[in-house]
């Protein structure tokens, strides 16, 4: 999905959208020695040009196609294996089970529903939102523009990339970010499924969601901006640490103390990885969970055991 947006994104042929596949192309060329090979195979010559267009069209036409085949394998899955539910219980009778139709269809067109109404709103109230100015202006492989910046969508993973100042390292926590979602059922250890009984899990979730909205925010600043910027005057230096000296009066200059915005991003792609790859394991491990239920229809109707009733009574 990810590579059809982006390559999507190329097909209007603006500023950002030629810049935009420029910049995300060039990042293969960080791969040792098959790199620039690599670049000039995709780009199907020396730079960004029409063979590179073309490649694109076919691609985003093609790729859909793929993700056809994506759900078709999920539809099998879900009817060999069956689904998963909100408390995380296996099935043990019909009891727990309800029909497909008419509680999940309904279920689904509502969320469809939902999701159609902020759709349309956008689509045709504001359909220049979310988009960059600078993309109506044609393709000029002349002129760069100030801040190249993708799509909302690939913002977070922009942030991790510019938080890296080696090129290799940014690309590889980049790729990273993405390709350790696919570990998360072997990174997350505990035996409850489910996050309505696990308190400490659910508060640090919420934690990790609030900094994928910061690493979106920080994606879209300018890299020289500060969060937190504080200026002092202070007496400027030769290289031999003495003040310097002219006309009689000591030259100053501004010491910037502060929070830049690639500090900022630094600290959340940090905590990205941290919380995925050391907080998710171990919570996992050592998290005192509530009490679960004994079956899925015992914690959606509120049923007590018989020992809890007798208990209470």
């Amino acid at each position: 999905m990810m590579a059809t947006a982006f390559m999507g994104y190329v097909l209007p042929w603006g500023q950002m959208s030629f810049w935009g596949a420029t910049v995300i192309t060039n990042l293969f060329g960080a791969i040792p020695v098959v790199g620039d090979p690599i670049v000039t195979w995709l780009w199907g010559g020396f730079s960004v040009d029409n063979p590179t267009l073309n490649r694109f069209f076919s691609l985003h036409y093609l790729l859909p196609f793929v993700i056809v085949g994506v759900v078709i394998l999920h539809i099998w899955a879900l009817h060999t294996n069956g689904s998963n539910n909100p408390t995380g219980i296996e099935i043990k009778d019909k009891q727990d089970s309800i029909p497909f139709h008419p509680y999940y269809t309904i279920k689904d067109l509502f969320g469809l529903g939902v999701f159609l109404i902020f759709f349309s709103a956008f689509l045709f109230y504001a359909p220049n939102y979310l988009g960059h100015p600078d993309n109506y202006i044609p393709a000029n492989p002349l002129v760069t523009p100030a801040h190249i910046v993708p799509e909302w969508y690939f913002l977070p993973f922009y942030a991790i990339l510019r938080a890296v100042p080696d090129k290799l390292g940014g690309v590889l926590l980049m790729f990273g970010a993405i390709a350790v979602l696919f570990a998360l059922p072997w990174l997350d250890k505990s035996r409850v499924r489910s996050a309505r009984y696990r308190p400490t899990f659910k508060q640090l979730f919420w934690i990790f969601v609030l900094v994928c909205i910061g690493l979106t925010y920080f994606g879209a600043q300018s890299t020289d901006g500060w969060v937190i910027k504080y200026v002092e005057m202070v007496p400027s230096l030769d290289k031999n640490g003495e003040q310097i000296v002219k006309d009689g009066k000591v030259v100053m200059e501004e010491s910037i103390i502060g929070l830049s915005n690639v500090w900022a991003s630094r600290i959340l792609t940090f905590y990205y990885f941290f919380h995925l790859l050391i907080l998710l394991p171990l919570v996992g491990l050592f998290e005192k969970h509530k009490p679960l239920p004994s079956s899925i229809s015992e914690a959606v109707l509120d049923k007590k055991s018989g020992a809890e009733e007798a208990g209470n009574a």
